[in-house]
């Protein structure tokens, strides 16, 4: 077992290779609908076609929901290797919050087969975790991970959910900096930020139409999910408040 999260705030335990190929993720009493959370989260991101890693929720004996998620670094006859930002940035884990989404940037760029592509996935899920209120994507929650033809991509997304639901009095809106900052993000901060990972502006205005054009659609999907109405209302408030942060440049 392992400790995730956010270690200031997050005592979660995750039990790691469960029957080998997942890892399972049960409810915490401290953290209320947690894996729902969780759940949901990842589910959004798929549905901005943001690659994701296969996930489910199961019902306990206890009735209670948690978070189940297949491993991607598994096949059928292998291991792949899967080397996470601390590994690659020679970080130690305990200092897995000090560094920068810029130095992921160039980490993706000197290691991955496709760093333009993974450039602009990294991109998108930098914009994703902030509409979310995510603010738990440390080093160790980005990996590159190596296929069986020994190409290096950027690895399924992982550990996604919304940090400000569970600890709302939270001001930090990203783990890392983003050009040296951590809260009161605004537009062009993402801009400098996509200029800095070498995305072209056409590139980046799809990006920003399609968060934008999908708030609908996120928000039923949030209506529908197993939060209990009182997240579910936090929870679009906050994805429609940060999507208008990024809509006024």
């Amino acid at each position: 077992m392992e400790r995730a999260g956010k270690d200031r705030h997050n005592k979660r335990f995750t039990i790691v290779g469960l029957w080998g190929n997942f890892i399972l993720k049960p409810p915490m009493e401290e953290y209320f609908q947690m894996p729902e959370i969780e759940d949901l989260t990842m589910h959004l991101s798929e549905m901005l076609k943001i690659r994701t890693a296969e996930h489910t929720l199961i019902r306990l004996n206890s009735g209670e929901l948690a978070y189940l998620s297949k491993r991607f670094d598994r096949t059928a006859k292998n291991k792949l290797q899967l080397k996470d930002m601390a590994q690659l940035t020679g970080t130690l884990t305990e200092r897995k919050y000090k560094s920068s989404m810029g130095k992921i940037g160039k980490t993706i760029l000197k290691y991955s087969s496709y760093p333009k592509f993974d450039l602009l996935t990294f991109f998108e899920l930098t914009v994703f975790s902030f509409l979310t209120g995510n603010a738990d994507m440390h080093l160790k929650n980005f990996s590159l991970l190596t296929n069986n033809e020994d190409e290096v991509m950027l690895s399924p997304a992982y550990d996604l959910l919304s940090t400000k639901l569970l600890i709302p009095e939270d001001t930090e809106e990203m783990a890392l900096t983003l050009n040296e900052k951590k809260s009161n993000l605004k537009r062009r901060d993402f801009d400098t930020f996509a200029e800095s990972l070498q995305i072209n502006s056409t590139s980046v205005n799809n990006s920003y139409r399609k968060f934008f054009s999908s708030e609908p659609m996120i928000l039923e999907f949030i209506d529908k999910s197993f939060l209990q109405p009182e997240l579910k209302e936090a929870y679009k408030k906050l994805y429609s408040e940060k999507i208008e942060k990024l809509k006024n440049q």
